[in-house]
């Protein structure tokens, strides 16, 4: 199991969709490998094939991308193993709290960290992240970054339904993590990579969960290079 992951100037992991796959693969117990890519390398994973995006993984000489597909295959192919997207309802349940995800924290993440997570890339990739993601965002990074300091509580405000389900258990999932938690968490860990900017007050139960995932299967978060 090979899975492809983009890297930063440190060599540090900042994909919150790869993130996804990461805890995935460690939740299932099942051993892989990481190759690192910068975003100019995305399109040689295919070699001119079909238009791949990280995460990529490569198992048995198949290339399955986008995170849902990824962790589909990974249900299908290791049966005997934790599953992490239920059937039928579940499964739809799951796809959408995937959409609050992309929507309630990865759109107002990026517009706190955008600026520090261009200058924490490799070089060669800085240039490509700056047009798309002006072009993406309709302003500079340093527009769309700028007065973040008052911004800030909006966004804790905003997390709320997290705090709710973690009034139940210490994790979105229950008492133990499942898939929910990993979405959530890949865009905590997709920050923590890029800026050091705090996102979340210590007193925070959200705080508190996002320290009980980064110590999960003996650290692996944890031991990721923060900014």
């Amino acid at each position: 199991m090979l899975l492809y992951d983009l890297v930063n100037a440190r060599r540090a992991h900042f994909s919150p969709n790869s993130w996804r796959v990461r805890m995935a693969l460690l939740h299932k117990g099942i051993p892989f490998q990481v190759r690192d890519v910068l975003f100019g390398d995305i399109p040689s994973i295919n070699a001119g094939g079909d238009k791949l995006t990280v995460p990529t993984i490569e198992h048995q000489g198949q290339l399955v991308t986008d995170s849902w597909a990824v962790v589909q295959h990974l249900d299908a192919a290791f049966p005997d193993t934790p599953r992490l997207i239920g059937p039928d309802a579940a499964a739809h349940v799951l796809k959408f709290f995937q959409y609050w995800v992309q929507t309630s924290l990865h759109g107002p993440i990026g517009r706190l960290i955008l600026k520090d997570l261009h200058d924490s890339l490799d070089p060669a990739d800085q240039p490509y992240f700056r047009a798309s993601r002006e072009k993406m965002y309709k302003g500079t990074l340093e527009e769309v970054q700028a007065g973040r300091e008052e911004r800030v509580d909006a966004f804790r405000k905003g997390l709320q339904p997290m705090r709710m389900a973690l009034a139940h258990g210490p994790y979105l999932s229950g008492e133990q993590p499942g898939y929910a938690d990993y979405l959530a968490f890949g865009a905590f860990m997709w920050a923590r990579a890029s800026s050091p900017f705090a996102l979340l007050a210590e007193d925070d139960v959200v705080h508190a969960w996002r320290e009980r995932c980064l110590d999960l299967y003996d650290g692996a978060a944890r031991r990721e290079l923060a900014a």
